[in-house]
């Protein structure tokens, strides 16, 4: 990173962007430019849950190549100015690599399912959240074992 100053290394203070993020820009490899789209996320230590489709483009993506990057953003705020080049703004960011893999058993099925609950529910919903079996079972989530992850204080 060119300024050392705006480094974010601390773990606490990157799983913190994660959890106050509210989009994960997820990039897969693909021909003849990556791919990248937003996707509602959960996370533990080490590990982001997505989930998706059976079939389709990403996960097609994901079986084919599974090294994905990734970026998320907290607290974004435009700093309006009295001429073009005078805006700025101020956020916290990440971006990190990873590996996907396709969740098989209904145990980590539930337990990714759990971290995004978490993420965006709150109450009883994100603390004990319920799953019916039949829908779990046809739910398609996507365990990424976070290989690097960096931080930036922007502004």
């Amino acid at each position: 990173m060119r300024r050392a100053s705006k480094e974010i290394v601390e773990p606490q203070e990157l799983d913190a962007i994660l959890s106050e993020a509210r989009i994960l820009f997820l990039a897969l490899r693909d021909e003849p430019a990556p791919y990248v789209l937003p996707v509602c996320f959960g996370h533990e230590p080490s590990v982001l849950y997505i989930h998706c489709a059976r079939e389709g483009s990403k996960i097609d993506l994901l079986r084919a190549w599974p090294e994905v990057g990734f970026s998320a953003c907290a607290g974004m705020t435009v700093i309006p100015g009295a001429a073009a080049c005078d805006f700025s703004c101020r956020a916290r960011s990440v971006i990190g690599t990873g590996h996907a893999r396709v969740v098989e058993s209904d145990e980590e099925r539930i337990r990714g399912l759990a971290a995004i609950m978490r993420h965006y529910a709150t109450g009883p919903a994100a603390e004990r959240p319920v799953f019916a079996p039949g829908p779990v079972s046809r739910t398609c989530v996507i365990a990424i074992r976070i290989d690097s992850l960096r931080g930036k204080r922007i502004g």
